[in-house]
This record gives C-alpha cells, structure tokens and sequence, in this order.
C-alpha cells in the first residue's frame, strides 16, 4: 500500500516501510509501504517481488461511480495509466498508440487481470484508472470518465497491475472508496471508514486465497 494511513493504526510503524505483521490467527503478511504514486510503488515492489509468489495490493481510492460509495470495498480487474500520453494541442492520445512506446506485450492504456476468475468472491469488480495526479475538477474528472469510462481512481494500482503481470505473479488489487471523485472537497472524504471496511474484508480474501492453494 501507499501510505501508513491505510492501514490500521495499530500497525503502524513509523519510519518501518517493510515489515512482518499478524493479520489474524492464521496468517502473517510481509507489508510494504510503497510511498504515494507509480514511481515509486514500482520501484519499492520490484526490490522484493521476486520473494513472492503472491502480490495483493491494498489501499484507498476514489468513486466515480455512484453505485460505489464511502466503505464500499472493490476488487479491480481493469487499470490503465490514465495519463501517459501527449498533448496535441489539447487533444490527448494514449502512448500506448505512438509507435516509440515500446514492444511491451502489456499495454499500459488496458491492463486486465484475469486471476480474479478463479476465486469466489463476494465483492464489486471495477474497472480502475491510475493517475499521477490526483483528479479534483470538473474538466479533469469528465475528461477522464470520458476517455476510460473508470469506476475508481487510485495513484499506484497500475504499477502493481504492470509489475505484476511483466513478471507473471499472480495478485489482486483491493480498494476500499474514500471519495467520490469530484471538484477537490476534503470534507467529503471519510479515510477512517475506508481503511475500516478494507482491513475488516482482508481476512474473507485471505480465506479464499488459502482455500485455492495459492497462501
């Protein structure tokens, strides 16, 4: 996850970005804090991922769906870095379609993880965008829904999904909503909810994992 305010206050560890923890009586996790962005949550992934055989990313995020409202938990199958691209004189096109974006066989504007088919689980499944700045106008936010036609708007999500399905590990990406996406309203948001609603869910999936052999 991003940041230590995503995760219950009772496991935060200060200035620890890499640690063991209990999640409850039948599982321990190693957490990573990644720090805020893409960037940086690829670079902290790929120093570890390769101790791994499974990723499961967890964090806050950001509504545009009305349907999905403050402490509704996801899980995204779809996500896309929503902003790499270039500005033709306000015209916007994906660098996935520019001939210099690489030989990739994972294109950054359409990522999809399938993993999510082979479990039973009782949760939304969104499509998702990752931006590198966080959306707060009215412009920006239909642009966006325009373009994507997103559910859900985090800041790392496509890093894990890009990291995660170069190197084939499987994972899932969980997010409880904080937000609605809309013109910037801090007042709006509840964290404490989400975070809540996110770590109460965590030991469902974490059952279902075991119960497929993959913990």
């Amino acid at each position: 996850m991003a940041t230590e305010i995503e995760l219950p206050a009772s496991f935060r560890k200060g200035k620890n970005f890499y640690f063991k923890k209990q999640i409850t009586e039948s599982f321990t996790a190693d957490i990573l804090i990644t720090g805020v962005g893409a960037v940086p949550t690829a670079y902290e992934l790929t120093r570890v991922v390769d101790r791994y055989s499974f990723v499961l990313n967890l964090g806050v995020a950001g509504s545009f769906n009305s349907e999905l409202e403050p402490g509704n938990v996801v899980l995204v199958r779809h996500d896309a870095f929503a902003d790499y691209g270039i500005d033709d004189q306000g015209r916007f096109t994906h660098i996935d379609n520019f001939p210099f974006s690489g030989n990739s066989t994972v294109q950054l504007s359409n990522m999809n993880n399938n993993f999510i088919d082979l479990l039973s689980l009782n949760l939304p499944v969104v499509k998702g965008i990752t931006v590198a700045t966080a959306s707060g106008s009215a412009e920006r936010i239909a642009f966006l829904k325009r373009t994507f036609n997103p559910d859900i708007e985090t800041m790392e999500s496509a890093a894990v999904f890009y990291v995660c399905l170069r190197l084939g590990i499987p994972f899932l990406a969980m997010r409880a909503i904080s937000n609605f996406v809309e013109p910037r309203n801090r007042n709006n948001w509840n964290l404490p909810l989400a975070v809540d609603r996110l770590w109460s869910e965590l030991p469902k999936i974490l059952d279902s994992l075991a119960s497929k052999n993959f913990l």
